[in-house]
């Protein structure tokens, strides 16, 4: 099993190399995940890859966004509270268009028409519709998986090849400034975020191998400790590992009907983040905000892709991650609570749900 991980490691690995040798953005994750399907679904290969290397990988990578946090990101995102709010209603309310419009096209259940196109996490809206009568979940997993590579494949080019003025892959300078004698604070962050983990798990937190670092680690940088940077080999490596997982996500033998579904919610989704480009101009006429964190903010995207993209770019990285934090936790605890208790209002299922199991 061991050689089989390695095996795996090195032909996403490949996969990684050579996007970046074509100027592909996020190489290292979008390009392990374009293996992993090619191999999957292409040469019919069955693809292993542990659950506990890419949460490993997630912390990892939740360090790093959580380290640009400051005094004076923390006072500017809470002056944000309003637009993000308001940005995270838009963004709900268009993402479930699109999935009612592609729901009755394929005439499949509301409950997976809603649930599949929610832009909340793949793995949480994945879990979700297990509980929810009437719910396809093979269904629901496609139209989730299209909407984060849609939007992971999109949004960065987009940014990096037309919106951006200057791309630099920053990580890869951050390897020249570590250094042994930052070992120690480096294990002290891991013991934090270790604690928080471990507290975030018992209270049920959505997310927490993500969360729980970017929240350990910007609390630490607000109150005043600088986080050590990580070799760009290391973040690398994370990026390899998380991508080989979402590539494993994609599932397709059990829906006669996959190429169409694919085809129209990949058609709803890039409806969705075409339309944010005009809503993102006109916040930023508003708010000041630039363009470019305001439309990797907005993103129905991940957290990990966009803050990804985001660092790329020189983007405001705390103002992307706190939008899309919160755009996950209004998710998960206040939009899926409420389209449940529609629902069973409206007699189309009525289960009893808990919006962080």
């Amino acid at each position: 099993m061991v050689l089989k991980y390695l095996a795996i490691f090195a032909v996403s690995s490949m996969g990684g190399w050579l996007f970046s040798l074509v100027h592909f953005p996020l190489p290292w994750t979008l390009g392990p995940l374009a293996t992993v399907i090619i191999v999957k679904l292409g040469f019919k290969q069955d693809i292993q890859w542990p659950v506990k290397i890419r949460n490993i990988a997630m912390m990892v990578l939740g360090f790093v966004m959580g380290s640009p946090f400051t005094p004076l990101t923390g006072q500017h995102i809470i002056s944000q509270l309003p637009a993000m709010m308001v940005m995270t209603l838009l963004t709900i309310v268009l993402c479930l268009t699109g999935g009612y419009i592609v729901g009755k096209f394929m005439n499949l259940h509301i409950s997976t028409s809603l649930i599949g196109s929610m832009p909340g996490g793949l793995a949480q809206m994945a879990i979700v519709c297990e509980d929810v009568e009437g719910s396809d979940a093979a269904a629901v997993t496609l139209m989730q998986t299209v909407r984060v590579i849609t939007t992971v494949f999109v949004v960065p080019f987009l940014v990096l090849h037309g919106f951006a003025d200057h791309v630099d892959p920053i990580t890869r300078t951050a390897a020249q400034e570590f250094g042994v004698e930052k070992l120690p604070m480096l294990f002290a962050f891991a013991a934090v975020i270790i604690g928080l983990l471990y507290l975030g798990k018992y209270i049920r937190m959505p997310s927490p191998y993500l969360i729980a670092p970017v929240v350990g680690t910007a609390t630490m940088v607000l109150s005043g400790i600088d986080a050590p940077v990580l070799p760009y080999s290391v973040i690398a490596v994370a990026q390899i590992c998380v991508g080989i997982r979402m590539g494993m996500a994609v599932e397709l033998s059990s829906l006669a009907n996959w190429k169409k579904l694919l085809a129209l919610n990949f058609a709803s989704v890039l409806a969705v983040i075409i339309l944010f480009m005009g809503i993102d101009y006109i916040f930023m006429l508003i708010s000041g905000t630039p363009f470019v964190t305001a439309f990797i903010s907005t993103a129905p995207g991940g957290i990990n892709e966009m803050g990804l993209t985001a660092m790329m770019v020189h983007a405001d990285l705390s103002t992307v991650i706190a939008f899309q934090l919160f755009r996950l936790l209004f998710v998960l605890l206040v939009a899926v609570p409420l389209i449940r208790w529609w629902l069973c209002r409206t007699g189309k299922t009525c289960i009893p749900y808990c919006p962080l199991e």
